[in-house]
């Protein structure tokens, strides 16, 4: 009896020793990781496609509806930048964006009342047309428009909502809706909420270009490359200061 119980607790040491050495490898990848490596992307730009595969484990080794809805609406979240950043990390945008709102749209499925999944489903939505030509990227407006109020609906207070509105805004032509009035209007809301959000800052400036307000616009430009302690980083460093010194380059002269 006591070699059996010996030969027993040696099989039971060695099983322990075995998922020990493996330790966090053994484990599934948690939200909390995923968000951690994506939000670091500035760093290493391979760090978008680590985050999907981290997300995309999640949601093959959960039935849990809340993480589920989590890793979904963030994989659309992570797909769109991953097209935004498409050159670089050698993925093509428009598959990008298509997986991206295929991820949203069954974050959408599991609560449609989640404002990050329709906000991730109508940006990927909006990304795709934008490499349609002028007239079929108007036929999606109607559904754009559809997703991202009811984003808004939902979360009034979300920033990427109201940035979001702040570029459509801006983009559109007046025929069709656009106003520099109400661009400017969601950028100071979006701003109120939190000043250190940087990307409808570069939103407001381009507004100011386009009404030849060249002083403002630099002062605003400027303001965002001197930013010391952005509240998105990664979207600071890739998108806000690159564009900031593109738009003051072609403002130079005048």
């Amino acid at each position: 009896m006591k070699a059996l119980l010996y030969k027993n607790n040696i099989v039971i040491l060695i099983v322990l020793a075995v998922v020990t050495a493996a330790g966090p490898k053994a484990r599934a990848a948690t939200i909390d990781q995923a968000n951690t490596v994506f939000s670091n992307y500035d760093k290493d730009i391979a760090n978008i496609q680590k985050a999907i595969d981290m997300y995309t484990s999640i949601v093959q080794g959960t039935s849990d509806p809340s993480l589920l809805y989590q890793a979904y609406y963030r994989l659309g979240m992570a797909y769109l930048t991953l097209g935004d950043f498409a050159r670089l990390d050698h993925t093509d945008a428009v598959r990008d964006y298509e997986a991206g709102k295929r991820a949203a749209w069954k974050a959408i499925q599991i609560n449609p009342d989640g404002s990050e999944a329709c906000f991730w489903y109508a940006g990927n939505m909006g990304r795709i047309a934008q490499r349609e030509f002028f007239l079929k990227a108007v036929l999606v407006l109607p559904a754009f428009l559809k997703y991202l109020s009811r984003a808004h609906r939902l979360d009034p207070k979300s920033l990427f909502v109201l940035e979001a509105y702040a570029e459509l805004y801006y983009q559109l032509p007046g025929a069709f809706g656009g106003s520099d009035e109400k661009s400017i209007g969601y950028v100071r809301e979006a701003l109120k909420i939190d000043p250190r959000y940087t990307m409808p800052l570069t939103t407001l400036a381009k507004v100011y270009i386009s009404e030849g307000r060249y002083a403002e616009a630099r002062e605003v430009l400027n303001r965002v490359l001197q930013f010391k302690d952005p509240s998105y980083r990664a979207g600071w460093v890739m998108y806000d200061k690159p564009l900031a010194r593109k738009l003051l380059e072609s403002i130079r002269d005048k």
